[in-house]
């Protein structure tokens, strides 16, 4: 079984994710759980590869390695725990967009694949608006927006 842990796997999976989020949305309802749950892993994906690209490695093992972590901290779904292991962390908590992540995106949790109940349009709108500004905030630090 192929472990897809490499950071461009990584970028590539956000990218599609976050499509796919955008598709099930503007399907409707049933589909607004589930387009919540892939935009929050879209950002798991994207802050993970990020941080792979700026500690200059290529896979998860390698950066649980580069920081001296245990592999099974490295594969956390928590945005929280994958933010403190992150150059972006300071500049995040600076930006415009700290309050989207905050407030909104940090809600994510692994378990809303499991969870049966149907979420609002209302706050799928909200929950995807704010994921696309924080992944767009990631998206342009990695070609020097706001990274030092």
């Amino acid at each position: 079984m192929h472990v897809h842990d490499g950071r461009s796997e990584l970028f590539k999976v956000a990218i599609k994710r976050r499509a796919d989020a955008r598709r099930l949305y503007e399907g409707g309802r049933p589909h607004y759980s589930g387009a919540m749950y892939l935009a929050g892993y879209s950002v798991e994906c994207k802050m993970k590869a990020i941080v792979m690209e700026i500690m200059g490695v290529v896979t998860l093992r390698g950066l649980a390695e580069k920081l001296r972590m245990d592999d099974g901290d490295i594969y956390t779904h928590g945005l929280d725990a994958i933010l403190e292991l992150s150059p972006l962390r300071d500049q995040l908590r600076r930006s415009d967009v700290w309050l989207d992540f905050v407030s909104q995106v940090n809600r994510w949790r692994p378990s809303w694949r499991d969870d049966p109940r149907e979420r609002s349009g209302a706050e799928a709108k909200r929950y995807l608006d704010a994921v696309d500004r924080v992944y767009n905030w990631l998206d342009a630090g990695r070609y020097g927006g706001h990274r030092g």
